[in-house]
C-alpha cells in the first residue's frame, strides 16, 4: 500500500507537471504569441523583438520554477497538490492581461492591489488544505489513485479556464497584432488571411487590411471581401480611432508618394498627393477606394478614366462600383456595362426587394453578395454620407 501511495502521488504529479507545461508552452507560443510581441514592444519602447519560441520556452519554464519552489514549502500531495501551480497559472494570466490601450494604459492596473489580496487569500486556502490532507489518515489504494490524478486534474483545467479568461481574449486586437507582425516582415498574402471569414473589424483592421491589399497590388480587386468600418478615415492612422501598435507605417507613406507632416483627411491627403504629382502609380488605388469607401460613387467615376482604361482588366470592384454608378444616375457622366456584372446587379435589387424583414433581407444579400461593392455601398451609405456632410 505504501508503494501504491507513493506511485500514486508521483503519477499525479508528473501528469500535474505535463499538463502544466503543455498548456503554458501552447497558450504563449500559439495563442498569445502576438500579444506578447506587443507587450515587450510597448514595455521596451521599441528597444526590443519578442520570439515567440524563445519567450515561450523561458516564460514556461520560469513558472515551472516557481511551481516547484512553492510545492517545496506547502507539500500538497493529495488533492490540493494542484493548487501549488494557482500562482504561475495567475502571473501567466495577469501578463497577457492587456487591452487595446495597452499603450496608454498602465499595463498592472488593478492587480497592483488585487493580486497580493489573492496571495493572501491563497495562504489561508493552503493552511486549510493542509489541515484536511493531515486528518486523512485513510488507506491509500488503488482507486483513490486514480481519484485523485482526475480531482487534481480537474482543479488544474479549472486553473486554466481561469488564465485563457483574465487573458486578452480580444478577437480583433489578436488579429490586428497578428497583421502587424505579418506586415512588418512583409509577408503580405499572410496578412490577408488573418480574420478573413470573421465579421469583427474596427478602424484599425481596416487599415491593416488595406496595406495588406496594397502590399499584392489588390485593393481594387479584393477590398470589399473583407468587412470595413470607418470609410476613408480608416485607410491612415490618425493615433486614436486608428493606430499601429508595433509596425512602422514608413512602407505605406513609401508606397504612396510623400509623407505630410501636417495632419489631414487621408482621402484629402491622397487628392493633395494627385494635385502636386507627387503620387505613385500605387496611390490611384488608394484614392479610388478612399472614394468609394466614403460611398461618393460620382467622386470615383470622374476619376476612374484618369488611371484606368475602361475594359475587362479593370479591377473587379471597380467594375461593380461603375455599373452602380450607371444604374443610379439618370444622367451618368459615364456609361459602362458589362452582360454579366448588369445582370448580377438585377438579381441584387430583385433580392432586396423580395424580403420585408429588414434582417431577413440582410442575411440573404450577405450570403449572396457580401464580397461586392454593392453590399457594402447600400449598407453603409448612410454613415458614410453622414461623415461626408460633417467635413
Amino acid at each position: 500500500m505504501i508503494n501504491n501511495r507513493k506511485n500514486g502521488i508521483v503519477t499525479m504529479r508528473v501528469t500535474c507537471a505535463i499538463f502544466f507545461v503543455f498548456f503554458t508552452f501552447l497558450y504563449l507560443y500559439d495563442y498569445q504569441a502576438d500579444i506578447m510581441s506587443v507587450i515587450q514592444h510597448v514595455l521596451s519602447q521599441g528597444a526590443t523583438h519578442y520570439n515567440r519560441l524563445i519567450g515561450a520556452v523561458l516564460i514556461t519554464v520560469v513558472l515551472w520554477l516557481l511551481q516547484f519552489t512553492i510545492y517545496s514549502f506547502i507539500r500538497l500531495e493529495r488533492v490540493g497538490h494542484a493548487l501549488s501551480y494557482f500562482p504561475s497559472l495567475l502571473l501567466l494570466a495577469i501578463l497577457t492581461d492587456v487591452t487595446r490601450d495597452v499603450d496608454t494604459e498602465s499595463y498592472l492596473g488593478c492587480w497592483a492591489w488585487l493580486f497580493p489580496l489573492l496571495m493572501i487569500v491563497y495562504a489561508v486556502v493552503i493552511w486549510f488544505c493542509r489541515q484536511m490532507e493531515s486528518l486523512d489518515s485513510s488507506p491509500f489504494v488503488t482507486e483513490s489513485s486514480s481519484r485523485l490524478l482526475w480531482q487534481n486534474l480537474a482543479i488544474m483545467g479549472a486553473m486554466m479556464l481561469m488564465t485563457c479568461s483574465i487573458g486578452c481574449s480580444d478577437e480583433v486586437f489578436h488579429y490586428r497584432m497578428r497583421m502587424e507582425n505579418d506586415l512588418s516582415n512583409k509577408r503580405y498574402e499572410e496578412a490577408q488571411q488573418v480574420g478573413i471569414n470573421e465579421e469583427k473589424t474596427d478602424s484599425s483592421l481596416t487599415f491593416l487590411r488595406i496595406w495588406a491589399l496594397a502590399g499584392t497590388h489588390q485593393l481594387g480587386e479584393r477590398l470589399f471581401e473583407y468587412p470595413l468600418v470607418g470609410g476613408s478615415d480608416a485607410m491612415l492612422p490618425n493615433g486614436s480611432s486608428v493606430k499601429v501598435m508595433m509596425a512602422s507605417t514608413k512602407p505605406v507613406y513609401k508606397m504612396l508618394g510623400v509623407y505630410f507632416k501636417q495632419q489631414m483627411p487621408p482621402r484629402l491627403y491622397f487628392e493633395k498627393l494627385h494635385q502636386k504629382w507627387w503620387a505613385t502609380k500605387e496611390s490611384n488605388d488608394w484614392l479610388l477606394c478612399a472614394y468609394l469607401l466614403d460611398c461618393d460613387v460620382d467622386a470615383f467615376a470622374h476619376n476612374i478614366t484618369k488611371y484606368y482604361r475602361l475594359d475587362s482588366h479593370l479591377p473587379k470592384h471597380y467594375r461593380e462600383a461603375l455599373i452602380l454608378y450607371t444604374h443610379l444616375r439618370e444622367h451618368p457622366y459615364l456609361v459602362y456595362h458589362d452582360a454579366v456584372m448588369d445582370a448580377d446587379y438585377e438579381d441584387y435589387q430583385d433580392m432586396s426587394k423580395k424580403y420585408a424583414n429588414p434582417k431577413e433581407r440582410y442575411s440573404e444579400l450577405k450570403d449572396t453578395y457580401g464580397k461586392t461593392y454593392w453590399f457594402y455601398f447600400f449598407t453603409h451609405r448612410r454613415v458614410a454620407n453622414r461623415i461626408m456632410s460633417g467635413r
